[in-house]
C-alpha cells in the first residue's frame, strides 16, 4: 500500500510539473523559439562547414548534447529561480524530499525537451540536406548515458543550493560538453589533456557507441561495460554530493541570497 501511495504521489507531482512547464513555455514562447533558432544556426554551421552532411551518424551527437545540456541545467535553473523568487524555502518544507522534487523536475522537462529536440534535430538535418541514420541499439545506450547525466544533474543542483549562482554557468557547461564530447571535433583530434577530460564526460562514450551502431559497427562487451561503469560512477558521486549538501544545508542553513 505504501509503495502504491508513493508511486501515485510521484505521478501527481510529475503531472503538476508537466503542467507548470507547459504554462511557462506559453509565457516564454518567444525566448524558447529564439533559443531553438540560435541552436539551429550553430548546428547547421558546424555540420555544413565540416562537410559532415554525408555521415548518417552525425545528428545523434547533437541530440545527445542538446538533451544532456537540458538535463544538467534544468534543475539548477529551477532552483535558482525559486531562490530569486523567494519560494525555495517552500520546497524545503514540502512533505516530498528535495531529491524526489529534483528528479521530477528533471524528468518532466527532459522528456518533453528530448521529444522536441529529436523532432528539431531531424527536421534541421533534413532541411540542410544531411543524411540521418538510426539503429535500435541507440536506445539502450541513451538510457545508460541518461543515468550518468542524471548524476551530474544532482551534483549541479546541489551546488546551486549551496552557492546559488551555479545556474549562471549552465551555458558554459553545455558548450563544454559539445566540444569535449566529440560532437563537433573527433576526440582523437583534441590535445591529450582535452581528450582525457572528454573521456570523463558521460555523453562521450554514448555518442561514440551510438555513432558506431548507426554505421553498422558492432559494439563490444567492453564498450557496454565501460559505459555502464562510468554512468554508475557519475550517478553515485552525484547522489552522494547531493545528500551531503542537503544535510549540510539543513544543519547549518542555506544561503538564500540571490
Amino acid at each position: 500500500m505504501k509503495t502504491g501511495q508513493a508511486i501515485r504521489a510521484f505521478l501527481n507531482l510529475y503531472v503538476v510539473e508537466i503542467r507548470r512547464y507547459v504554462a511557462e513555455t506559453r509565457v516564454y514562447l518567444s525566448g524558447y523559439v529564439s533559443s531553438l533558432i540560435t541552436t539551429a544556426i550553430v548546428v547547421a554551421l558546424f555540420v555544413m562547414s565540416a562537410k559532415d552532411g554525408n555521415d548518417p551518424s552525425v545528428w545523434i551527437g547533437f541530440l545527445y548534447w542538446s538533451s544532456a545540456s537540458t538535463m544538467v541545467s534544468e534543475a539548477s535553473v529551477s532552483i535558482s529561480s525559486d531562490k530569486q523568487n523567494g519560494t525555495f524555502t517552500q520546497l524545503m518544507i514540502r512533505p516530498t524530499s528535495m531529491l524526489e522534487q529534483i528528479t521530477v523536475k528533471t524528468l518532466s522537462w527532459a522528456l518533453v525537451s528530448i521529444a522536441v529536440d529529436a523532432v528539431f534535430v531531424i527536421a534541421l538535418f533534413k532541411l540542410i540536406g544531411a543524411e540521418i541514420g538510426f539503429s535500435w541499439m541507440v536506445m539502450p545506450v541513451s538510457l545508460l548515458v541518461a543515468v550518468g547525466v542524471f548524476g551530474l544533474t544532482m551534483a549541479m543542483a546541489s551546488l546551486t543550493i549551496l552557492f546559488t549562482k551555479t545556474a549562471s554557468f549552465m551555458d558554459t557547461i553545455g558548450y563544454a560538453m559539445m566540444f569535449l564530447g566529440g560532437v563537433i571535433v573527433p576526440l582523437n583530434e583534441l590535445p591529450v589533456p582535452l581528450r582525457l577530460a572528454g573521456q570523463l564526460i558521460p555523453i562521450t562514450k554514448g555518442i561514440e557507441m551510438s555513432r558506431s551502431a548507426i554505421l553498422g559497427k558492432p559494439l563490444s562487451a567492453a564498450d557496454w561495460l565501460g559505459l555502464s561503469v562510468q554512468s554508475l560512477v557519475f550517478f553515485t558521486l552525484g547522489y552522494l554530493t547531493f545528500i551531503v549538501v542537503i544535510r549540510h544545508g539543513r544543519k547549518n542553513g542555506i544561503n538564500m541570497r540571490y
